[in-house]
């Protein structure tokens, strides 16, 4: 037998091994013995995702499951010249990178990032951002309001050595 290249249906996932088992319902249902992904990352397929394998010239036993292909049931989430994107989940659009143009995107509900942040340009964060450290600026610019301490930066008064109180800053 040469090698061959076939297109058949995930039946069992062994998450630990990154391995699969593979069902050809072309040949009678035939099921292949557990076999590798092609990947230096991990994401395996669920069981009922069609798959590529490749089988080696000792026979269907041996072989390597290159990926999902596109097809009807699993289209690209977006396609353009010069894109580049993973999916990170099962939904595409739930977690991916997204890189054109000079933009990258990394979308998750929440992202973890963890060791030293080095900023080199402007940052802009639209939405909350909590930071539990120490933040070492240059210069800090704000258009609005700063608190820190509950007390605000544009509102706060001083009490004088008399007792009396300041105005707020202007």
């Amino acid at each position: 037998m040469e090698n061959e290249i076939r297109q058949g249906k995930v039946s069992a996932v062994n998450y630990a091994t990154g391995m699969v088992r593979v069902v050809y319902h072309d040949k009678d249902d035939s099921v292949t013995r557990e076999i590798p992904m092609l990947s230096d990352e991990y994401n395996m397929p669920a069981p009922g995702d069609l798959v590529l394998v490749l089988h080696l010239s000792n026979g269907t036993e041996a072989g390597v499951v290159m990926g999902r292909p596109w097809s009807g049931k699993h289209k690209p989430p977006e396609g353009a010249a010069g894109l580049y994107r993973k999916e990170l989940a099962r939904t595409p659009g739930e977690a991916m990178i997204r890189y054109k143009g000079g933009v990258l995107t990394i979308k998750a509900s929440k992202t973890v990032e963890e060791g030293d942040v080095e900023v080199t340009g402007d940052l802009a964060v639209k939405g909350n951002l909590t930071v539990t450290g120490t933040i070492t600026a240059q210069s800090v610019t704000a258009s609005g309001d700063v608190v820190a301490g509950g007390k605000s930066l544009i509102a706060h008064i001083h009490t004088d050595s008399m007792g009396g109180g300041t105005s707020a800053p202007q």
